[in-house]
């Protein structure tokens, strides 16, 4: 996808934890980092859009929110997750970002939501 100059169509609002959860990403190497950047600059300007989440058997309830696949250039499959929603028209909030092994990011998603963390716009800070 093509990088343009042009202004966001989205505001991100990040996780509290959405730092330690791109720490987490780093021992994967820095090419999975940059592969998160991109991936919230292509969520920011509306050229990715994730796949709708609902009730999940495996994790929990996860309705209203939406997951994008991403992983490092010429990877053969897509390893890591970034599960975010909608705060309002013009803002999305980053729940989690993490590895989709053995749903492991769902299941962190789900614990946000079940805390009362999930996307707090209080709570949240700019991406």
């Amino acid at each position: 996808m093509s990088r343009s100059p042009r202004p966001a169509r989205y505001r991100l609002r990040s996780h509290p934890a959405i730092t330690a959860d791109l720490a987490q990403l780093a021992t994967y190497g820095a090419e999975a980092v940059a592969a998160a950047g991109n991936t919230l600059d292509d969520l920011a300007h509306g050229r990715v859009t994730g796949k709708a989440l609902g009730d999940r058997h495996v994790s929990g309830d996860l309705t209203g929110l939406a997951s994008v696949k991403f992983d490092v250039a010429k990877s053969p499959t897509r390893r890591f997750r970034l599960v975010y929603g909608e705060i309002d028209s013009n803002t999305l909030g980053v729940l989690a970002i993490g590895l989709r092994d053995e749903h492991a990011i769902y299941r962190l998603a789900a614990k946000r939501l079940e805390v009362g963390e999930a996307l707090d716009p209080t709570a949240a800070r700019d991406t």
